[in-house]
């Protein structure tokens, strides 16, 4: 395995510099660089989960969302979803600026949020899992702002997030200690001037991984390699099949992995490596049996011969030339309050899709199948919340029962 690339930026030490509390316009924030020197690295490889494999109970435990129906139920864009200890369910639809609880049942119980800037309104939305003090918390990325909810969605609290000049770059993760640890947006002009790229050139950034608390941030680890960029005129996007930076925050500390191999690197809140774990996953090499089955997803799209034709010849030439020669291993991390974490691997990968569950220490525990077209949105040991779509590309939100697996199972 190749593992995470060594070139990450490990300095000794705590370097604080003095805080100028946000006044008016201008906010300062202290930030602290803190590291580990180079030390034994204790490695736990799995060749295979210790338990059987599981899979998802033949039929939900509820499922949430319609084609045609109350608008409660109709989505446009969900950005997230989190079950609650009692069964009930919270989504984030980012297409209405709203969040709706639902019951265990799947009955609606209250809608809050809407499009502004006043608290209460959303831009972004995205919802962050198991922050302090906090029955629900979300983050608007584009208002880079912070908003506590109680738990019937009144607002109890909002932090602007610029004011401590803390911009995230995807979405942050909530520290026990009530911070966040996130990766902040790169300067990506000048490493594409410093690279004399051109557009369709790839790249990819190099990022921090920072935790911020408070009036504090912490450095916890620089220089590492983050988003795979496909440059564009006068800016990038995200590179089709890319790798990327992931991380999740957990009780004293941090998961990360760069998606290079099925390894991620575990390191508490002062930025030490703590252990690294090592599994064995698919093959990540890029087939052409996938490729094809990429296309034939995106001809799905078009509904008249000419459109059909005119991707074949003009759009997917492009696609295939652009397209990697291995898949990421993962795309996902979800931590669990015992620290163990359930990774996602590509959505890629295989018609049925590996999930991973590994403990706090590292180690392979088990191996569960979902569909390769759902999206895993929060997870226990015993159950998962999936994003699906129905006949009609509706979005839907689903709760299943984790069982064993069966040798006839099928998808």
């Amino acid at each position: 395995m190749r593992g995470i690339p060594g070139r990450w930026r490990c300095q000794t030490g705590l370097i604080r510099w003095p805080l100028s509390r946000y006044v008016g316009a201008v906010a300062v924030l202290t930030v602290c660089l803190a590291g580990s020197g180079i030390a034994a690295q204790p490695v736990v490889n799995s060749e295979g989960p210790a338990e059987s494999d599981w899979e998802l109970s033949d039929e939900p435990l509820v499922r949430i969302g319609l084609s045609d129906g109350p608008p409660e139920y109709l989505f446009g864009n969900v950005t997230g979803a989190i079950r609650l200890a009692d069964g009930s369910i919270i989504v984030a639809d980012e297409q209405s600026h709203s969040l709706r609880k639902f019951a265990p049942n799947g009955d609606h119980l209250w809608t809050s949020g809407q499009y502004g800037k006043a608290p209460g309104e959303y831009q972004g939305l995205r919802l962050i899992r198991g922050c302090l003090d906090s029955e629900l918390t979300v983050y608007d990325w584009d208002l880079d702002r912070i908003t506590d909810l109680d738990a019937e969605g009144h607002v109890s609290d909002t932090r602007n997030l610029a004011s401590f000049n803390v911009n995230p770059y995807g979405n942050p993760g909530c520290a026990p200690d009530g911070g966040l640890v996130f990766t902040p947006w790169p300067d990506f002009r000048s490493r594409i001037e410093q690279l004399n790229l051109s557009p369709g050139d790839s790249y990819r950034w190099s990022v921090s991984l920072n935790w911020q608390n408070q009036d504090l941030v912490t450095v916890l680890r620089s220089e590492i390699p983050g988003a795979e960029r496909t440059v564009l005129d006068g800016g990038s996007r995200p590179k089709l099949w890319g790798r990327q930076l992931v991380f999740a925050a957990a009780p004293t500390g941090v998961w990360l992995g760069t998606a290079d191999d099925y390894e991620l690197e575990y390191i508490d809140y002062a930025g030490r490596f703590v252990h690294r774990a090592r599994w064995n996953g698919p093959d990540l090499s890029v087939t052409r049996a996938q490729r094809q089955r990429y296309r034939e997803s995106r001809l799905a799209r078009y509904n008249t011969p000419e459109d059909r034709q005119r991707f074949e010849h003009r759009i997917w030439p492009d696609i295939l030339k652009n397209l990697p020669a291995r898949f990421p291993a993962y795309n996902a991390i979800l931590p669990l309050p015992d620290g163990s974490i359930w990774v996602a691997t590509h959505i890629w990968l295989a018609p049925r899709r590996e999930v991973h569950l590994l403990s706090a220490k590292g180690a392979w525990l088990r191996r569960l199948y979902i569909p390769s077209d759902a999206q895993l949105l929060d997870a226990g040991r015993d159950w998962v919340l999936l994003l699906e779509h129905g006949d009609f590309g509706e979005p839907l939100v689903a709760a299943y029962e984790l069982i064993k697996d069966s040798a006839d199972a099928q998808f």
